[in-house]
């Protein structure tokens, strides 16, 4: 709603230093910059910058080559600035309903695949082929 009551600018022939003023300064809304850039790299990274500068804080750690950012255009993040990797580890077989399936889980809690992959082997050894119920 915001958007619709703000001029429709165009940031595709702006270079970045421009479009990053207009958001510091309160002109541009980082929300929009997608669409106003037509680019959904470049927003990031312009955000990026922005927040930089913003907060004095470096975002050097967080990676921001790398990643496909039209991907997630409406789906999953809003306004990012980058990404993470996190490792996926692998627990099971979990019986469930008489079928045995991998549970696949992204974390950084350490020991906490192994102790679920634990607790699947213990079920399955208990139920055999029953079913889990929630």
């Amino acid at each position: 709603m915001v958007e619709s009551l703000l001029p429709m600018v165009s940031f595709t022939s702006e270079d970045d230093e421009e479009v990053i003023k207009s958001v510091v300064d309160g002109t541009t809304p980082s929300y929009s910059l997608e669409s106003k850039l037509g680019d959904c790299k470049r927003a990031a990274a312009i955000r990026r910058e922005t927040l930089q500068r913003m907060t004095g804080m470096s975002l050097s750690g967080l990676p921001l080559e790398g990643f496909d950012y039209e991907s997630i255009l409406g789906q999953c993040c809003e306004m990012p600035v980058g990404y993470v990797q996190i490792p996926v580890g692998i627990a099971g077989p979990l019986l469930l309903d008489g079928i045995e399936f991998s549970v696949p889980m992204v974390t950084t809690e350490g020991c906490l695949v192994a102790s679920t992959n634990r607790g699947c082997k213990a079920m399955l050894a208990i139920l055999g082929r029953g079913s889990v119920a929630g």
